[in-house]
């Protein structure tokens, strides 16, 4: 996932519409188009921003490109908090390079926050919301960043064939690990709703 070459072709797009509305009125399609294109422009800057954020305050992700030799340094001479000069290793890739080599064990992790929060709005916002089509929007941008989600059908089958005569109450929580280490993305909440579907009664 290069999200600067993401941000480089919806702009394309996005600039030569965004100018020709303020000239012209848009047809219907132009209009929802132009909705499409600038709800995925600042989705993209948002996702750009945290992936930013990851590389500068996660160690680990240093490690991971040095390790795997994406990553090249040399030193520079700084001053520190109380103004003495330092010697520092600084990475010769600049920081739009090294984002475009985040890997996806370390943007995963950052979709599946943005899809929970994504979510959690829908769950509150009324029916009738407008923000409710740009939260969907975003949540289906986002979700097709990530692995397929396991549906309650997926889960029940899961569920009928590893414990085909129901699920003790007193192993639930086990049972509910277990279904998330079989799948490699499954929302938590549909997972504990099934496994109480099949609770022994």
């Amino acid at each position: 996932m290069n999200i600067n070459e993401l941000i480089t072709q919806v702009n394309a797009e996005y600039m030569p519409l965004k100018l020709k509305s303020k000239d012209s009125s848009l047809t219907a399609e132009e209009s929802e188009k132009l909705f499409q294109l600038d709800t995925k422009l600042s989705l993209y800057k948002i996702l750009k921003t945290s992936f930013m954020e990851e590389i500068t305050k996660n160690q680990k992700v240093m490690k991971y490109f040095l390790d795997n030799g994406l990553v090249t340094m040399h030193q520079e001479t700084a001053r520190d908090a109380n103004g003495k000069e330092v010697t520092v290793d600084v990475p010769d890739q600049s920081m739009e390079e090294r984002i475009a080599m985040l890997p996806d064990i370390f943007t995963e992790p950052i979709l599946e926050k943005m899809v929970k929060g994504h979510k959690d709005n829908l769950d509150i916002l009324p029916k009738d919301d407008s923000r409710r089509k740009k939260e969907q929007y975003e949540l289906d941008i986002l979700n097709s960043f990530l692995p397929e989600e396991a549906t309650d059908k997926d889960i029940f089958e899961y569920l009928d064939t590893e414990f085909p005569d129901g699920v003790e109450q007193k192993m639930m929580g086990k049972v509910i690990g277990q279904v998330k280490a079989a799948f490699k993305r499954a929302d938590g909440k549909l997972i504990s709703q099934c496994v109480k579907e099949r609770i022994k009664r």
